[in-house]
Parts: C-alpha cells; structure tokens; sequence
C-alpha cells in the first residue's frame, strides 16, 4: 500500500516480533522483482552483524555490502552490483556527500529512536538521503516525546505533519483533541504490534 501510493512507513511492532526479518523478506522480494537498484540500511553500529547474520540465514540470495569500517569504498559506482547496502549512522554522517548522490530503492532506518532529535547530526543526514521507498523500524518511536515520531516522520514522509511549535520544542503539548488528529493522521503510516496481539 505504502508503495503503491508513493508514502515512508514505519514498522514500531515490539522487540522480538521480527523486524529484521520482516525487512529482509522485503528486500529479497524487491531484488526478485529486478529493481536494478540497491537498497540502503542504516542500522546502529552493534547490529551490523547481526544484519550480515540474519541476511546470510534467511535470504542468502541477496548481495550486501558493508560499508563500514576504515577500508570501505568511498565511490557510488561500487554499490553496483549489490542488493542491499549496509551501513552505520556514524559512517552515514562522515560519508553523506558520497550517500546523498544516490538514487537508492529502500532507504531504510533500523532502530530509527536514532534520529529522534530533528537537529541532530544523524537526522539531518537522512533527510538528505534519495530513495524511492522510505521505512523506519523502532520499537520504541516514542520515548519522551511526541516530537521524536515527528523527526522519524519527517524522514518517511517529509512535511506530514507540517511545522507545528509543539513538534519543534519537542513538548508535544497538543491536547486531547490534537493527539487524537495526530492518531488517525498517522495510522496508516505506523504498524505497530504487540507481544501479547502476535
């Protein structure tokens, strides 16, 4: 549906329940399809290998690069040839010239809290990234405030929300009556379940 209609989305269901998977199976879908175009996933520095593991487990098939570590490539031309691009927020920041020149097919965000701060280093650069299809995994898009959904918002479908104050100051100070807008807004953008609905 996302897809088809040319919208980001979010995946928020708990820990445990198979983002990763769920991701994979996506993306293995999407080289069968032949899109002719890597895919990028930008995950937290600890789960590059479990990424790496569980792409080799469950969809072997699919060609990834990881492009982290001090001997990466540092040219677009050598992520031809790959599926899925695997890369770090830290490495995103420092190599976001070479990123943000690149026409990827998914850009995808795992543990995506990362970019929870509108201002900080991590979530400008993602905003700066190309790709067709946005996704954001977290199981925890909300951990202080409403403005943290709305900086991953803001990456998966740029200006949903506009530029609203209580967003920016992060307060999320919208009332009975604006949570309740903000819920059916957003509903067809989030899945999110939990343990005991799996």
């Amino acid at each position: 549906f996302l897809r088809d209609f040319g919208f980001g989305g979010i995946l928020a269901d708990d820990m445990g329940l198979g983002k990763t998977v769920q991701l994979l199976a996506l993306l293995e879908l999407r080289r069968v399809e032949g899109t002719g175009r890597p895919s990028l996933v930008v995950v937290p520095k600890s789960l590059v290998f479990n990424w790496k593991e569980e792409a080799a487990r469950f969809t072997p098939g699919l060609r990834v690069l990881d492009h982290t570590g001090l001997l990466r490539k540092r040219e677009a031309p050598d992520f031809a040839g790959f599926d899925v691009v695997l890369t770090t927020y830290g490495v995103l920041r420092r190599d976001i010239l070479l990123f943000k020149d690149v026409a990827f097919d998914y850009v995808v965000l795992d543990e995506a809290q990362a970019v929870k701060n509108a201002s900080s280093s991590s979530a400008k650069a993602v905003r700066l990234l190309s790709g067709s299809h946005r996704l954001a995994l977290s199981g925890t898009p909300v951990e202080n405030h409403i403005g943290e959904l709305a900086s991953i918002l803001e990456f998966t479908n740029p200006g949903l929300l506009g530029r609203t104050r209580a967003f920016q100051r992060g307060r999320g100070e919208l009332g009975v009556e604006g949570r309740a807008l903000l819920a059916r807004t957003i509903r067809p953008f989030v899945l999110r379940r939990t343990k005991d609905q799996v």
